[in-house]
């Protein structure tokens, strides 16, 4: 007789998306290439700067942000992060031109590594060569 007491308070007292699990996920029919959010935190003053910036741009946020992050030039300051995330990524594409002596099978991630670490390069060393618009 408990058994059955104990159901009938979950059905009164369990929301809707707590009784079948997790909520069903719809399907993407529009079959989007970007399916990916990304999220950040900035300040009341830092929203409203960025939001006259995209105002001014004529972009929709998406566009302004994707171009923004692919393209603007930035300052980094090396320390043991970025020089340990410079090492893996170098190892993982000295692997791959290892096995076949050619870039050819490098992925499209560990060709824009290679851009930005090659960037990065002639920024300290005083080189002004752009590698954003060659293909490597």
């Amino acid at each position: 007789m408990r058994e059955g007491n104990n159901k009938m308070q979950d059905k009164i007292y369990r929301r809707n998306t707590q009784s079948g699990g997790a909520p069903k996920k719809k399907k993407d029919e529009k079959a989007r290439k970007r399916n990916t959010i990304m999220n950040f935190r900035v300040s009341p003053t830092e929203k409203s700067l960025i939001d006259k910036r995209i105002t001014l741009s004529g972009l929709s946020k998406s566009q302004f942000f994707i171009q923004s992050c692919m393209y603007q030039t930035i300052f980094v300051k090396g320390n043991i992060r970025t020089f340990d995330a410079i090492k893996a990524s170098l190892a993982d594409i000295k692997d791959v031109i290892m096995e076949d002596r050619t870039l050819e099978n490098l992925t499209l991630e560990q060709m824009e590594s290679l851009r930005l670490i090659l960037e990065l390069l002639n920024k300290i060393y005083g080189k002004d060569e752009d590698y954003g618009n060659k293909n490597i």
